[in-house]
């Protein structure tokens, strides 16, 4: 996208939004803009020159966002909105927003004066049209986690077998890492392994070592989603599902050093090795 951004830019309009953050127009199309209490559906990239920061390209979600009327506007309203109510469907423009307008630039952007919005305009819908939409989406959303719900006697049934035979010795081919984490893959996924920061969506049952169930993402009927590699699942995890690919399900015996350590974790004591049944659901 950014190439195409250089290559119209020779011919691109400029212009300023009613903020006064200066617009490039690289593709207009002179279509229907959006009228406020409707939405903008777009894809976006945020960048700095040639350093992307951020895309919405890639995401399953394309972003939308609601057009304010005039008294509707506030000093949060995001600056994209001031674009995107000057585009139509089909169009593309850079919107460039000097940070020296904010009062407290971040530590991460204090090298940076402007940063670049590439936004391509997909479509307008309707308040009505988007109220449709998004009761869609909690339909199937409902659907899928009484789905997950009713699968919970399967996976109690295989994490209790996966226990037995790792007491009994019978497991085969468990592996085990060099930090002490074992692990024996039940069904090997087909998609591909994630990388450290990746979101990753994994559906679990825990227990101690007696079998007693301690936690488990099937009562809610959603998985657990975290960066990874980032520390915010415990090590044994963060190590596990870095070398699983999507769809693989799998028995995790964690060491208290991988788990929750020496200061154990609400109802979980310290020094208390934990076991796990996996599946890697997702890598968003």
């Amino acid at each position: 996208m950014l190439a195409l951004v250089t290559a119209c830019s020779q011919q691109a309009s400029q212009e300023l939004t009613r903020r006064g953050y200066r617009l490039e127009r690289h593709v207009s199309t002179n279509g229907v803009k959006p009228a406020p209490g409707e939405y903008a559906y777009f894809q976006i990239v945020m960048r700095h020159q040639d350093s992307i920061m951020n895309t919405s390209y890639g995401s399953d979600q394309i972003p939308r966002i609601r057009i304010p009327a005039e008294e509707e506007y506030t000093p949060e309203t995001p600056i994209i909105v001031d674009a995107l109510a000057m585009m139509a469907e089909g169009d593309s423009v850079t919107l460039y927003f000097p940070l020296d307008s904010l009062e407290d630039v971040p530590p991460a952007f204090a090298n940076i004066k402007v940063i670049e919005y590439d936004l391509k305009f997909i479509e307008i819908k309707t308040d009505e049209e988007f109220k449709a939409e998004m009761q869609a989406v909690m339909d199937e959303r409902q659907s899928d986690m009484e789905a997950t719900r009713a699968r919970k006697p399967e996976v109690v049934a295989m994490a209790e077998k996966a226990l037995a035979d790792y007491k009994a010795g019978s497991l085969s081919n468990l592996q085990k890492t060099a930090s002490g984490l074992e692990y024996f893959v039940h069904e090997q996924g087909s998609g591909e392994i994630p990388k450290s920061g990746d979101m990753v969506s994994v559906q679990y049952y825990g227990t101690f070592m007696d079998g007693k169930s301690f936690d488990n993402s099937y009562d809610q009927g959603e998985p657990y989603q975290f960066p990874l590699g980032q520390g915010r699942a415990i090590k044994g995890w963060d190590e596990a599902i870095a070398i699983i690919n999507e769809g693989t399900v799998a028995s995790l015996f964690i060491p208290p050093a991988l788990g929750y350590g020496e200061s154990g974790y609400l109802e979980i004591p310290g020094n208390t090795p934990l076991y796990f049944l996996v599946q890697l659901a997702a890598i968003n």
